[in-house]
C-alpha cells in the first residue's frame, strides 16, 4: 500500500509538471529555489558584514577567497546541472533506470570532486592567494579564511549537487529546507566564532564549515529518505561511471564555463583593483556580493523553470516550454528593473552598511550604480542560457555562457583600465552584461523558431 501511494504520488507530480499551466508550474517549483538561493546569498553578505568588521583588508581577503568557493560551486554545478539534464529527458521519456543510473554517477563524482580540490587547494595555498589578486596586506587574512573553506570543499560541493538533483526531480522545498537550515546556522555562528571565541577571519570560515556540513546531511537524509524519483546506488557507480561521466562533463560545461569564466573575472578585477589599494579590492568585493544577492531572485526562478522545460521538453510539450520561458522572462526583467532602480538610488547607504570608510564606500557605490543600469539586459543572457542548458542545446549554451564573463568581458578589461583607471574596471562587468543580453535574443528566436510547426 506504501509503495502504490508513493507510485501514485510521483505519477501525479509528473502529470502536475506536464499539464498545468506554466505559470503555476514554474512559481511552485521556483519560490522555494528562490529562498533557497536568497538564504545562499545573504549567508554570503553575512561573512562580508561580520568580517568586515575587522578592517579593510580583511574585508578585501573575502573577496578573493570568493574565486576559491566560486570554484568549487562550478564542479558542483557543472556535475548537477550536467546531469539534471539527462535526469529531466529521462524522467519526460520514462526511462527511471538511466536517471537512477546518473544520479549515482553524478553524487559520487561530486564528492571526488570536492576531494580533489580540498588537496590540491591546501597544498598550494599561498600561491593560490597570490595568484588570485592577493597583497601583502590581504594575504594573512586570505590564507586564515581559505584554509577552512577549503577543507569544506567536498561537502560543498556535494550539497551543490543534492540541490540541483533535489530540484531537477520536483522537490525543491527539500533543496530549500537543507540551504535554508545551513544558512541560517552560518549566520548565527559567525559571530559567535569571530568575536565570541576571538578566532578573527578563521572564526567566519570555521561558521562556514560547520553549516556546510550540517547543510550536506540534511539534504542527503531527505534525497534518501524515499522521496525522489531516482535513487542514489554505490553499485550503479562503479558500473556506469564511464558510460555517463563524460556525457554529464559535456552537457554541464557551459555551467563549468560560466562558472570559471567568473572566477576568472573575478581574479582580473582583484588584481586590477590591486593596484589602487585594498580599499579598492574591498570596495569591489562588496558590491560584488551585493550583486549576487540581486541576482539570486532571477537565478532563483531560472532554476525553478529548469526542471519544468526539461520535462515538457524530453515529452516534446514545446509549446509548454515556450510558455514557461515566456513567464520566467517577463517576471525576472521586471524584477531586475526594480532591484536596478533601489540600488541606482541607495547605492551609497548599501555600501556604508558593510564599511565605513569613504575610499571603500565610494568606490564600491559608483561600481553599483553602474552595475544597476546593465541589470535589465540581465534575463535576457541568464534565462536563455538556462533554456538551452536544460534542453541539450551544447553549442548554444556554451556560447552563451562565454558571453558575459569571457567573449566581451576579457577584451573590455583589457582596454577599459588603461585609459578610464578605477572607473573602466568599474564599467566593465555593467557592458559585458548589456551586450550579453543583446547577443541572446537572435538566439532565443532562433530555436523557437525550429520548434514553431511542433508548437503549433
Amino acid at each position: 500500500m506504501k509503495n502504490t501511494f508513493k507510485k501514485e504520488s510521483k505519477s501525479q507530480n509528473l502529470s502536475f509538471m506536464l499539464e498545468s499551466p506554466m505559470p503555476k508550474v514554474v512559481l511552485k517549483m521556483a519560490v522555494p529555489t528562490i529562498l533557497s538561493m536568497l538564504v545562499m546569498s545573504v549567508y554570503g553578505l553575512s561573512d562580508m558584514f561580520f568580517v568586515s568588521r575587522l578592517g579593510t583588508s580583511a574585508s578585501a581577503a573575502v573577496g578573493i577567497v570568493f574565486s576559491i568557493m566560486t570554484m568549487i560551486q562550478a564542479v558542483g554545478f557543472m556535475l548537477g546541472i550536467g546531469a539534471g539534464s539527462l535526469i529531466s529527458r529521462s524522467l519526460g521519456a520514462g526511462n527511471k533506470n538511466d536517471a537512477e543510473s546518473v544520479v549515482s554517477v553524478t553524487f559520487f563524482s561530486g564528492i571526488l570532486g570536492g576531494v580533489l580540490m580540498m588537496i590540491l587547494g591546501l597544498f598550494f595555498k599561498s600561491d593560490i592567494m597570490k595568484f588570485l589578486g592577493a597583497t601583502e596586506t590581504i594575504l594573512p587574512y586570505a590564507k586564515d579564511f581559505s584554509h577552512y573553506i577549503l577543507l569544506a570543499a567536498p561537502v560543498m560541493c556535494c550539497s551543490f549537487v543534492l540541490n540541483i538533483l533535489l530540484r531537477i526531480q520536483g522537490k525543491p522545498t527539500f533543496s530549500m529546507i537543507g540551504l535554508s537550515l545551513g544558512g541560517i546556522l552560518n549566520i548565527i555562528l559567525e559571530p559567535i566564532f569571530i568575536f565570541g571565541f576571538k578566532l578573527g577571519i578563521g572564526g567566519a570560515a570555521i561558521a562556514t564549515l560547520i553549516s556546510q556540513f550540517v547543510s550536506f546531511l540534511i539534504l542527503l537524509i531527505m534525497y534518501l529518505n524515499n522521496t525522489t524519483f531516482a535513487k542514489i546506488r554505490i553499485s550503479l557507480f562503479f558500473r556506469d561511471f564511464f558510460k555517463w561521466f563524460g556525457k554529464i562533463c559535456y552537457n554541464g560545461s557551459s555551467s563549468l564555463l560560466r562558472q570559471g569564466l567568473v572566477v576568472i573575472a573575478n581574479v582580473l578585477i582583484n588584481v586590477h583593483a590591486s593596484k589602487y589599494g585594498d580599499s579598492a579590492v574591498a570596495g569591489m568585493s562588496i558590491s560584488g556580493r551585493i550583486f549576487i544577492l540581486v541576482i539570486s531572485v532571477m537565478f532563483g526562478l531560472g532554476q525553478g523553470f529548469q526542471p519544468v522545460a526539461g520535462f515538457c521538453f524530453g515529452a516534446k510539450r514545446y509549446d509548454k516550454v515556450k510558455s514557461a520561458f515566456n513567464f520566467t522572462l517577463i517576471v525576472s526583467t521586471i524584477l531586475q528593473l526594480a532591484f536596478a532602480f533601489l540600488l541606482f538610488r541607495f547605492s551609497s547607504e548599501v555600501i556604508t552598511l558593510f564599511q565605513k570608510d569613504a575610499q571603500v564606500v565610494k568606490i564600491g557605490s559608483e561600481a553599483v550604480r553602474f552595475f544597476a543600469i546593465s541589470l535589465p539586459f540581465l534575463p535576457l543572457s541568464v534565462i536563455a542560457n538556462m533554456l538551452f542548458q536544460i534542453c541539450g542545446q551544447e553549442t548554444q549554451s556554451i556560447f552563451l555562457s562565454s558571453c558575459r564573463q569571457g567573449v566581451f568581458f576579457l577584451p573590455l578589461i583589457i582596454f577599459l583600465p588603461h585609459f578610464w583607471g578605477l572607473t573602466g574596471l568599474e564599467l566593465c562587468q555593467p557592458i559585458a552584461n548589456i551586450l550579453s543580453g543583446l547577443v541572446s535574443i537572435p538566439f532565443i528566436v532562433l530555436f523557437f523558431k525550429k520548434f514553431t510547426t511542433r508548437i503549433k
